[in-house]
């Protein structure tokens, strides 16, 4: 993002809006995302695939599976997030705990639409009070209405939108315009898990491993599954975008 004559006035807080009503904060923010990984969601008949590239780190005395991406709130409830790391765990956080509460005070599985409005209003405050930041992450919440899947998109502004599949992180509009293009209707587990996975690589410019990839699956009433990664090695054999694990590896910088 280039600096624009007069932009320096505007953007030492995020309270501050610009004369052309942007606030810079959140649009630093959502540059911070754009240095992670892609993640990508996509619901199908049954339940949801969450995908997302995670930067594998170049020190060999990690643990690459330590670095994840996907998240389960509660039972059929689950999420996916591009950004700060430090930044995903506390919204998570923030969702199992309104989940939690939901459950006691009601008996039963919180909305999903009610946790992602929940979740959208504390982003909105840390964009309107000083003293703070937004979160520097995006976040894509999984759930289900009647056995129906849906998802949430929730950016640093605070704005919550609705979609079928979309795409956060790296690339996120290339990769949004590909599954726009390529969604088929209906959908099964297998081609919602492959073209996840076709998205997630056009968000990567180079080719990378199975292990760079964290699947899971939602579904009603369950969990969330993350896929091992010998399941995941099995499942994108021949796909001609995966590489091998010599290929590829970036230095973990806090943005998986």
């Amino acid at each position: 993002m280039e600096m624009q004559p007069g932009q320096m006035a505007y953007d030492r807080a995020s309270t501050v809006f610009s004369p052309d009503g942007r606030l810079f904060q959140v649009e630093y923010a959502l540059q911070a995302i754009q240095m992670g990984g892609t993640a990508v969601a996509v619901t199908y008949e049954g339940g949801i695939i969450f995908v997302a590239y995670r930067n594998l780190p170049v020190s060999s005395l990690a643990e690459a599976g330590s670095i994840e991406k996907s998240f389960a709130i509660d039972l059929g409830l689950g999420c996916v997030t591009a950004g700060l790391i430090a930044d995903s765990r506390v919204l998570v956080e923030y969702l199992r705990v309104e989940a939690q509460r939901h459950r006691i005070l009601y008996n039963e599985v919180a909305p999903y639409t009610l946790l992602g409005n929940g979740l959208g209003t504390l982003l909105q405050q840390y964009t309107q009070y000083g003293g703070t930041r937004p979160f520097a992450v995006s976040l894509l919440l999984g759930g289900f209405t009647d056995g129906v899947a849906g998802l949430i998109e929730l950016d640093p502004s605070g704005a919550t939108i609705g979609w079928k599949a979309y795409a956060i992180g790296r690339n996120r509009r290339a990769v949004a315009d590909f599954l726009e293009e390529k969604i088929p209707d209906p959908r099964t587990e297998e081609t919602a898990f492959q073209l996840a996975v076709q998205a997630v690589a056009e968000g990567s410019p180079t080719p990378f491993p199975p292990e760079a990839l964290d699947v899971a699956v939602l579904e009603p009433n369950t969990e969330l599954r993350r896929l091992s990664a010998t399941e995941i090695a099995r499942r994108v054999a021949g796909m001609p975008f995966i590489g091998s694990p010599n290929r590829t590896g970036g230095k973990s910088n806090g943005k998986p």
